[in-house]
């Protein structure tokens, strides 16, 4: 063959070697895209919350996560609790989550780019216990403390030369607390942060007295009792009603010539509940008193009334303040919503000692503190709690509903006549001793309800 041919042959072959290579090249860098690719950024971020205790829902941000030479292709967002992880395929998904306990969570988002990259980020969720907020002599005088529902040592949060009583949280988020303070002439709703700064008088009334203080569902309004109709008379007294900043204070009902005490708005709607010494049709309750419904629309009903007081009963504390707060009998207990708004739990002394009842929001099914917890631990398979471990011959009375809805905190009349908290679990019917004074009084522990 020609010299000529084979240069051309060669030249030929030399540019189908090129070609294959470039290929072969070509095909190499497409599988292994993903090995010279980059991977994709996870970013978390939460939005900060002022609650510090559970129940909390964190809402988190996963929007600012990208893929800098491709496309997300899922994302799985792990809490950090143990619970479901959220999933998806669109980083603008709205992702929030309930933490039921507290502790701190390493909550991990993973994202996953088209080429099976994957990029991570992660924070921390710290959460605390469930708190009580109450009332207590132990200073001396009333004044509102603060301490962990499991137990421990209680913490002033609040403390004056004057009387401080009827604590009540912003529903929901419980970063502030309205009260009920007296100035040695008369009582007046304040309200003031979780840690007991930025306090603001609320009402003025002279020499009228304003207590029992109640925060709406979304905390746009205050409820309060009142007797500003006259001068203080156990006889006058009606619910009132303002905005959250004092403003627009107006009477909501008109039992008169019956009284009104003892309002609580209801977790999950304006429906409120109170105590009466009439029906709401006006007419004459079985005993002392009933508790009465007002639904949002104003409608009003009677949700239970028995032969005795029922709602407000407890001790008379008539003279337990400087300044005397006239209340019907002297009583300060009041009824207290559960979480979901479907419950009622509330003081009565018609089986003679002072015990705790359940009641649904709508008046039916009435039960013992007792029997409702053995009917929990029941349906839990759980072993019932013998007769009389919940609702002892000592009186109980002042309701509190955890917001975590692990119990139920009331307060219990000791032999030495001293009150103390204490608690009942809901999943095992223990009751729990939570405060231990000997010669002081601890009582309202504070209802998110």
């Amino acid at each position: 063959m020609p010299a000529t041919g084979n240069t051309a042959a060669r030249g030929r072959n030399k540019v189908l070697i090129t070609a294959l290579l470039m290929i072969g090249l070509l095909v190499g860098l497409a599988a292994c895209r993903g090995f010279f690719g980059q991977a994709p950024i996870a970013l978390l971020v939460f939005t900060p919350f002022t609650d510090e205790e559970v129940p909390i829902t964190v809402d988190f941000d996963i929007s600012g996560s990208n893929d800098p030479d491709g496309t997300i292709a899922s994302y799985d967002l792990d809490y950090g609790d143990g619970t479901a992880h959220a999933t998806g395929t669109d980083v603008t998904d709205a992702l929030s989550h309930k933490y039921n306990a507290d502790g701190a969570f390493v909550a991990t988002l993973t994202i996953t780019d088209n080429d099976g990259r994957i990029g991570m980020d992660t924070v921390t969720i710290t959460i605390g216990g469930a708190m009580i907020t109450f009332a207590s002599d132990r200073g001396g005088d009333y004044d509102i403390w603060r301490m962990s529902a499991g137990g421990g040592t209680p913490n002033v949060v609040l403390n004056t030369v004057n009387d401080e009583l009827f604590p009540d949280l912003i529903k929901g988020l419980r970063d502030m607390v309205a009260y009920a303070a007296e100035d040695g002439t008369s009582w007046n709703i304040w309200k003031m942060t979780v840690s007991g700064s930025s306090n603001y008088q609320l009402t003025t009334q002279t020499p009228s007295n304003q207590i029992e203080p109640s925060w709406s569902y979304q905390a746009s309004k205050i409820a309060y009792t009142s007797n500003a109709a006259q001068t203080p008379s156990s006889t006058t007294w009606e619910i009132y009603t303002m905005n959250a900043d004092g403003s627009s204070q107006a009477k909501l009902t008109t039992q008169s010539p019956s009284w009104a005490i003892a309002p609580a708005y209801s977790p999950t709607s304006d429906d409120m509940v109170f105590v009466s010494g009439a029906r709401h049709d006006g007419t004459v309750t079985n005993g002392g008193s009933a508790i009465i419904k007002r639904t949002a629309g104003g409608v009003l009903s009677t949700l239970y009334d028995s032969s005795g007081n029922d709602g407000n009963a407890s001790p008379d504390m008539s003279g337990a303040s400087t300044t005397p707060l006239n209340l019907p009998s002297g009583m300060i207990s009041k009824p207290a919503w559960s979480p979901d708004g479907l419950l009622i739990a509330f003081s009565t002394d018609k089986d003679g000692a002072i015990n705790i009842y359940v009641v649904g929001a709508d008046g039916t099914g009435p039960q013992t503190l007792e029997a409702y917890v053995n009917s929990l631990l029941t349906a839990a398979g759980e072993v019932a709690v013998t007769p009389g471990t919940i609702s002892s011959t000592d009186d109980e009375f002042c309701p509190y509903w955890l917001e975590d809805e692990s119990g139920l905190v009331f307060v219990r009349e000791e032999t030495g006549g001293n009150y103390n908290l204490y608690k009942v679990s809901f999943t095992t019917g223990l009751v729990t001793q939570l405060t231990s004074s000997t010669s002081a009084n601890n009582v309202i522990p504070a209802a998110k309800r």
